[in-house]
C-alpha cells in the first residue's frame, strides 16, 4: 500500500485513504467471487448436467471429455471445470452447484470417509488403510452417503509408483517392487520422492514393511516432476516415486515396477456424481468413456497438453473423443 509521505492537508490524506480502502475492497470482492454460488439451485432436469473438475490439468482434460461425450449423447451440459479442490467441489456437488466431476477413487474414498459425519473416526482410520481397488470399491457406498454416487472406475490409475529406467530394469531383472527389495539386500538402492514420502505409511515405511525394500532416501519436492526424472534418467538415483500417468514414463522409456501387495492405493479415474442425476443413461455414457481411459491413454492425453504440441484442453479432449468414436450416441456404434 502506498503511503502519503507529506500530509499537506487532512483533506488530501482522507481522499487517498478512501481511494485505497475502496480499491482494496474491490479487489477483495473480486477475489471472493465464486461462480459456484447457487447453493441448492440444482436443475431437476436429468438431461441437464453441470460438469466440474479439480484444478489439476488431468482432471480438467477428463472433465472436458465428459462434456464432449455427454453433448454427443443429447445432454445439455454446463461447463464448470476447474472447480477447485475436493474441499470445494464435493460440497458443491451436494449443494447442487455441479452434478458431475472426475475424481481418483482411492483419495476420494479417504476424503469422503474422513468428512462423513456418519462414519466414525475409528472407521475412517480403518478405511484410510485400504489400498486395493476391489476393497476400495466395496467401502465406497458407506463413504459416499445418501447424496453422491460413482460410475465404473476406469482401468487407468494415477497413483504413486516405484519407477526405474528401462536400463536398470534390464540390468537387474526388475519387474516388481519385490525384485528391487531383493536387490536392496545386496547393494544400496537410492530412492527419490517428496520429503513426506520418508514417513508416509505408503512411502518408505510401507515399502519396507510390505516388501523389505531398504532405500537411501533422497528428498526432492517436485512431486515426481522433471527434476526427479532427470535424477532418475541420469542414474544418480536408482528409483523414484513417479505418478503413473506422467507422460515421461512413456517418453523417457521408464518402467513402473509392479505392486502386487498394493502398497500404493489404487487411484483409478472415476466419475463422481450427484446421486439424483445418476440416471442409467448418464452412467452408460460415463462408463463408455471410463472403459477407454487406460493408464497409457491418460499419459497420452497429459502429453498432448503438456508436451510439444501444447494443445488446449478442449482440443486434446475433442481429438480423443473422436479417436474412440465417443462423439456418437452410445448404442449406435
Amino acid at each position: 500500500m502506498d503511503r502519503v509521505r507529506e500530509p499537506r492537508s487532512r483533506r488530501r490524506r482522507g481522499r487517498l485513504v478512501l481511494a485505497v480502502v475502496l480499491t482494496v475492497a474491490a479487489v477483495v470482492l473480486a477475489g471472493c467471487f465464486d461462480p459456484l454460488d447457487r447453493a441448492g439451485d440444482r436443475d431437476p432436469d436429468p438431461n441437464h448436467i453441470v460438469v466440474g473438475s479439480g484444478g489439476v490439468l488431468e482432471a480438467q482434460i477428463i472433465g472436458q471429455i465428459y462434456i464432449d461425450a455427454l453433448k454427443a449423447n443429447g445432454f445439455q451440459v454446463t461447463d464448470q471445470l476447474n472447480s477447485g479442490t475436493r474441499e470445494r467441489y464435493v460440497p458443491a456437488l451436494k449443494a447442487g452447484d455441479i452434478d458431475l466431476t472426475p475424481d481418483f477413487i482411492g483419495n476420494l474414498l479417504y476424503y469422503l470417509a474422513a468428512n462423513n459425519p456418519a462414519v466414525s473416526a475409528e472407521r475412517a482410520e480403518t478405511i484410510s488403510a485400504i489400498t486395493g481397488l476391489q476393497q476400495i470399491e466395496a467401502a465406497m457406498p458407506e463413504a459416499l452417503g445418501p447424496d453422491l454416487a460413482i460410475g465404473a472406475p476406469a482401468p487407468g490409475s494415477d497413483s504413486d509408483s516405484v519407477t526405474v529406467t528401462a536400463d536398470t530394469a534390464r540390468r537387474y531383472s526388475l519387474k516388481s517392487i519385490g525384485d528391487l527389495a531383493a536387490l536392496s539386500q545386496r547393494q544400496t538402492v537410492t530412492f527419490m520422492a517428496n520429503s513426506e514420502f520418508a514417513t508416509r505409511s505408503v512411502g518408505v515405511p510401507g515399502l519396507e514393511k510390505n516388501y523389505g525394500l531398504r532405500v537411501e532416501f533422497r528428498p526432492n519436492n517436485d512431486s515426481g516432476g522433471q527434476a526427479t526424472i532427470n535424477e532418475l534418467t541420469s542414474g544418480r538415483v536408482t528409483a523414484a516415486d513417479i505418478y503413473t500417468t506422467t507422460p515421461a514414463i512413456t517418453t523417457e522409456n521408464l518402467v513402473v515396477l509392479e505392486d502386487p501387495k498394493n502398497n500404493f492405493p489404487a487411484n483409478n479415474v472415476v466419475p463422481l456424481i450427484a446421486k439424483e442425476k445418476a440416471s442409467p443413461r448418464l452412467l452408460g455414457v460415463l462408463d463408455a468413456v471410463s472403459a477407454k481411459l487406460t493408464v497409457t491413454e491418460l499419459r497420452d492425453l497429459n502429453y498432448a497438453v503438456s508436451g510439444p504440441r501444447k494443445l488446449e484442453v478442449e482440443q486434446a479432449a475433442s481429438e480423443w473423443v473422436d479417436k474412440w468414436n465417443l462423439n456418437e450416441k452410445i448404442g449406435t456404434r
